[in-house]
């Protein structure tokens, strides 16, 4: 349970930042989630203070790549809750493409969103948990931030910056009780994935035998790993970039006979 304890989710409106507001409302904490979706994030804050009663749930409109709107966030956050306890940096883009078929503008704006997005945040709710002498902060990441994929040049790079912001963070401010890790998902089952699928009629096949357990993960599960490294059962759990991927990255790449 997280009982009392303050959960900033930003990329909260979608996929698996929804999956996420609901969980950490039904294990009872006060939630304040972030997102560009307006419509999306208030149907999200009703559902989910409904079903939930005994949690917080509050919504705030926030665009990541900007720098004072995630200054405000912190702000409100501190005025109205006294603090932080749990930061999850869940607020992402992709983009396809190898690096002569990424423009320099699609660049900056996948490394605005996917990983100034998280230093960001980072920044400005770092000082309160230092206050507390206490924190867990959570990092998106991704397969993607492990190893590389073909055509995906800018979002590995986004990506396998914040694996190693994830792992820097964790060891400068470990002294002062702070907590870093991220989680690195596979294919997940978010509207992402399915509009690739929708787009390519093949790449459901391709994507499913790629896969060890020939399954895609449910944004319901990243969302459990999610609340696992929230709860900080295992406090000495930190640095670690948590791969959730049916097994994908134990691959070596040589075919199978």
């Amino acid at each position: 349970m997280l009982n009392g304890k303050t959960a900033v989710i930003i990329g909260g409106t979608t996929g698996i930042g929804s999956a996420t507001v609901k969980l950490f409302g039904k294990n009872r904490a006060n939630v304040i989630f972030a997102g560009r979706n307006r419509e999306a994030g208030e149907a999200l804050e009703k559902e989910t203070a409904a079903a939930y009663p005994k949690a917080c749930i509050r919504y705030r409109r926030m665009d990541v790549s900007q720098e004072e709107q995630v200054r405000e966030l912190a702000e409100y956050v501190e005025q109205e809750f006294g603090g932080c306890d749990i930061l999850f940096n869940n607020a992402g883009i992709h983009l396809a493409g190898r690096i002569l078929e990424t423009p320099p503008d699609e660049f900056d704006r996948i490394m605005n969103i996917d990983c100034r997005g998280v230093y960001l945040a980072c920044y400005y709710f770092l000082p309160m948990m230092l206050k507390k002498q206490y924190g867990t902060i959570i990092n998106m990441s991704s397969v993607s931030g492990i190893c590389a994929d073909y055509s995906m040049a800018a979002y590995n790079t986004a990506k396998g910056a914040v694996t190693n912001l994830t792992r820097a963070i964790a060891i400068d401010y470990a002294e002062q009780g702070i907590r870093c890790n991220a989680v690195c998902p596979g294919a997940v089952r978010t509207e992402m994935l399915e509009y690739t699928f929708r787009k390519i009629s093949y790449a459901e096949k391709v994507n499913r035998e790629a896969y060890p357990t020939h399954t895609f993960a449910s944004p319901e599960e990243i969302a459990e790993t999610v609340l696992f490294l929230a709860e900080r059962r295992v406090d000495f759990l930190n640095g670690v970039n948590l791969p959730v991927d049916g097994g994908i990255t134990c691959h070596t790449g040589q075919p199978k006979y």
